[in-house]
């Protein structure tokens, strides 16, 4: 759900400092949707953010929403237990990557989450963290052993009644996908090869998954196995689709499936027709997880290092369902029936 566009009217990506200071022009409170933490003066930033991270655990239980990091110092009013944001605020001086954000939080809440995105906007050395999130279809989570929740607009330890209503909504386990990019090189037979690593996990800790598949696809490259009798039925699209089916029979709680392919192609014809650019596309499910897909679109177009070939992913969006996937596009119910039974 995108609750920053409900809040300010703008897309998490869109929203500029400017928009938070005129947000709080006007006295807000917390809601169930809404979570505003401010940074004291000389504040330490591995303290406050533990206490950013309960929140996002407590959303994540919840219904999802926005936390806004750098919010004024909120005034308790008078013979109420709410708190008003109004005026200033309160920005913090130390900017973080956004990846190194993202794996900090993600490292102490359990099991690991998704859906949480965060946006760092910066104005004269003055740092804001917009953090939008995602109701979990995994929860519960926890953090520090403590499940939380959003509670009359508060985020609080979690009832026992709900952690157990979260349990036993539960359904299906949360499987992840990656894609690894090892090495490249000069192939004997001519052109370049691209040797990657497909690793499948389970983040679910009372949850296995049975029956796993898998397909990934390169429209640019082919997959050198599907050259090799033998090995050519787990291929199809002439080789540019690798079909994963029958190799994992049961994935359990904090382990990984390896499956190693090495793509070819040709970059005189990857410059020409694609703009030296190549896509791959994994697509992955099993008996009880939804169905997910994983997309990187790594650049060929300049000088680049084997070692350092994550420098040239120029995009990725890993592990979003694919239900959520065609919803973004638009896709309906017509659509679908209208390309499959073409008519």
């Amino acid at each position: 759900m995108d609750y920053c566009t409900t809040c300010f009217n703008k897309t998490l990506a869109n929203l500029e400092y400017q928009d938070i200071e005129n947000f709080f022009h006007e006295p807000r409170e917390e809601s169930t949707r809404l979570e505003f933490k401010s940074f004291p003066q000389k504040g330490d930033f591995n303290k406050c953010l533990e206490g950013v991270i309960i929140g996002i655990c407590a959303f994540l239980n919840s219904e999802g929403g926005i936390l806004i990091w750098g919010a004024p110092v909120g005034i308790q009013t008078q013979g109420q237990h709410t708190k008003i944001f109004q005026g200033h605020l309160s920005p913090l001086s130390e900017t973080k990557e956004k990846d190194w954000l993202i794996n900090k939080i993600s490292d102490v809440i359990t099991p690991m989450p998704i859906g949480i995105n965060v946006v760092i906007l910066q104005n004269a050395g003055n740092v804001l963290y917009i953090f939008e999130v995602q109701q979990s279809n995994y929860s519960p989570h926890q953090t520090k052993n403590t499940y939380y929740a959003r509670l009359d607009g508060q985020t609080r330890p979690a009832p026992h009644y709900l952690i157990e209503a979260l349990f036993n909504k539960i359904t299906y386990p949360n499987i992840e996908g990656y894609i690894n990019f090892d090495n490249y090189g000069n192939y004997p037979e001519g052109g370049v090869f691209l040797d990657i690593t497909i690793i499948l996990l389970n983040f679910s800790e009372l949850i296995n998954e049975r029956n796993l598949s898998f397909r990934l696809t390169c429209p640019q490259a082919i997959f050198e196995a599907s050259r090799t009798i033998g090995f050519a039925h787990h291929y199809c699209q002439e080789g540019h689709e690798f079909v994963g089916k029958g190799f994992i029979n049961v994935l359990h709680f904090g382990a990984s499936e390896h499956n190693q392919q090495r793509l070819i192609f040709d970059p005189m014809v990857l410059q020409r027709k694609h703009n030296s650019e190549l896509q791959l596309i994994l697509s992955f499910g099993g008996e009880q997880s939804p169905l997910k897909i994983s997309e990187y679109t790594i650049s060929f177009g300049g000088a680049v290092e084997p070692a350092r070939l994550y420098k040239s992913i120029k995009n990725k969006e890993e592990n979003v369902l694919s239900s959520d996937m065609q919803k973004q596009l638009g896709t309906t119910k017509e659509m679908l029936l209208k390309e499959i039974l073409k008519r």
